[in-house]
């Protein structure tokens, strides 16, 4: 025999055989591997209970009036971006540069193959390569109606007294009508364009004393955070649309609107200064 028995199961796989075979005998059935209610929860999970996965705080003031508004705007802008990002980036653009990528990949390969040193011809194909590459990905990133459709739903649900919103992946795809594998893919999209972001929450299992996980992962909590993290031109646009739809509603005032001269540093009448401030906390809020 070998010294490597290729045959014999891995550590991994008998450390789960193990575990199963106590979940049996305590009648207990084992969970998924992965995903939402996965056995053991991932990285940067904190207990529902846990301040830092409960990221939410109220939408604008908290009123329905201005968390309809809020919605609006997002949705919006949000319809806008996919506009955008399909007619920079097309199918017919898209299947070009996938054609190109492949050709220049096929050259690259005959030029390895042939010996031929990574100077000259094959690096010039490597930078371009990189450069399609890097188009192909941006394009996995553009937005869809799915998307759209999902951000209406969870904004549809949403608190606006607290901004609280943790539904599982299965009630998310229940409320934008589609399936859990499509909602997925969308609030992966709309968190890497700045729309949705969240915090992966896990709750303590009932297998104290017992050789079995005490922890397994529960829903995300969602919030919005655009400032921090869409794109400069996506936030500008984003808050264009919001300062329009409060004016409407008389909910701006002039002193913290974008592009209005700044308050003084330090105001003497303590009305107003209170005034001020509550006025700034609540346009803060604009980012939810």
């Amino acid at each position: 025999m070998s010294a490597v028995d290729r045959t014999a199961p891995s550590a991994h796989a008998v450390r789960n055989l193990i575990r199963g075979a106590s979940a049996q005998f305590s009648e207990k059935s084992r969970g998924p591997d992965h995903g939402e209610g996965r056995r053991v929860p991932r990285r940067l999970s904190y207990d529902v209970d846990d301040l830092r996965a409960q990221p939410w705080k109220k939408v604008g003031d908290g009123s329905h009036a201005q968390g309809v508004i809020h919605g609006e705007a997002l949705v919006q802008s949000a319809k806008e971006q996919r506009r955008q990002d399909w007619k920079e980036l097309p199918n017919r653009r898209l299947r070009e540069v996938r054609e190109l990528r492949d050709t220049l990949a096929a050259e690259l390969a005959a030029l390895v193959a042939q010996g031929q040193a990574p100077i000259g011809r094959p690096a010039t194909l490597r930078h371009e390569i990189e450069r399609l590459d890097a188009t192909i990905a941006r394009a996995d990133g553009r937005l869809t109606r799915i998307d759209v459709t999902v951000l209406e739903a969870l904004l549809a649900k949403i608190d606006f007294a607290t901004g609280a919103l943790f539904p599982s992946y299965d009630t998310i795809a229940e409320w934008a009508v589609c399936s859990r594998n499509a909602a997925i893919e969308a609030i992966k999209r709309l968190k890497s364009r700045g729309f949705v972001d969240w915090v992966r929450r896990s709750i303590r299992t009932n297998n104290d004393g017992e050789f079995a996980p005490q922890r397994e992962q529960t829903s995300n909590a969602y919030y919005f955070d655009h400032r921090r993290s869409m794109a400069p031109r996506t936030w500008q646009r984003y808050m264009q649309i919001l300062v329009a739809k409060l004016r409407r509603l008389g909910a701006v005032p002039a002193a913290v609107a974008p592009g209005a001269p700044a308050a003084p540093r330090e105001v003497q009448d303590p009305a107003l200064r209170a005034a001020l401030a509550s006025a700034a906390s609540s346009f803060a809020n604009a980012s939810t």
